[in-house]
């Protein structure tokens, strides 16, 4: 699908039908900001009532379930109410918090009710029925989110698949960020699933240079695996350094180097 073919819906999650942990794939019903009730499919890890979202996508038709739009990307933002962020925790999008706990929260804290849950837990013991380490798990449980949540905003800024991530947050959890700054060609590595264009495309936009070693590494790691694919079972050094080179235009020297 080319970029400029991707269309644009605004609102407020109002229920989710269906979410996979694994690899962040829901069904939800989003209320637009005309009042509109429509169906999103799409990778929307950790997607609870009331959070705002501005997704990029198209409208299909399902043979089952009828026409729903089909999110590629997504810029997600925590609700800013205090109705609104009720209505996100009551539907447990944190551990340890349902309606009855949700309730005497948001009363106590109103529209700073996010900002205590990832910043100041030690108040949550304020609260009857929270002590300190049940305070502890769910605020713990709530910057996992957050963590996630601007993981796949950096990612998706970059016209990336949020699906990945899913996975580099699977991976490395909190590091996942300091991991991807220092080598963006993580990207591509098997475990992730990312293709070396998406890669090329963040480490560009990073300020990586043409030859820097991880990438000519991710380049030549990228020409086995398709040779791998095509059948073969290896690749003479002299054919994989001057198809490598040819890749990404970069010297025989870098690629030599990076073999080695």
């Amino acid at each position: 699908m080319q970029e400029e073919e991707l269309q644009e819906l605004y609102g407020k999650i109002a229920s989710v039908i269906y979410t996979n942990e694994e690899n962040g794939y829901a069904v939800l019903r989003l209320e637009e900001q005309g009042g509109e009730t429509v169906n999103v499919v799409g990778t929307l890890p950790s997607a609870y009532p009331g959070e705002e979202l501005h997704i990029m996508g198209q409208w299909v038709t399902h043979p089952n379930h009828g026409r729903q739009f089909k999110c590629e990307y997504a810029e997600r933002s925590l609700p800013r109410t205090a109705e609104a962020i009720y209505a996100y925790l009551a539907g447990r999008s944190v551990k340890g918090i349902g309606p009855a706990t949700a309730t005497l929260i948001v009363d106590r804290f109103g529209e700073k009710t996010l900002d205590v849950l990832e910043n100041h837990p030690e108040l949550l013991s304020e609260i009857r029925g929270i002590g300190r380490e049940k305070a502890a798990r769910i605020s713990a449980d709530f910057r996992r989110q957050a963590g996630l949540r601007r993981l796949m905003e950096f990612l998706c800024g970059h016209g990336l698949r949020p699906l990945l991530a899913v996975r580099l947050y699977r991976f490395y959890g909190e590091e996942a960020m300091d991991v991807l700054g220092g080598d963006p060609y993580i990207l591509a590595a098997a475990h992730i699933g990312g293709s070396f264009a998406e890669a090329d495309r963040l480490a560009f936009d990073l300020g990586c240079e043409a030859e820097d070693p991880n990438r000519v590494r991710a380049a030549v790691i990228f020409e086995l695996r398709h040779n791998a694919g095509n059948g073969h079972c290896f690749i003479p050094r002299d054919k994989l350094a001057p198809a490598t080179a040819q890749f990404i235009s970069a010297s025989p020297e870098s690629v030599e180097a990076a073999i080695d």
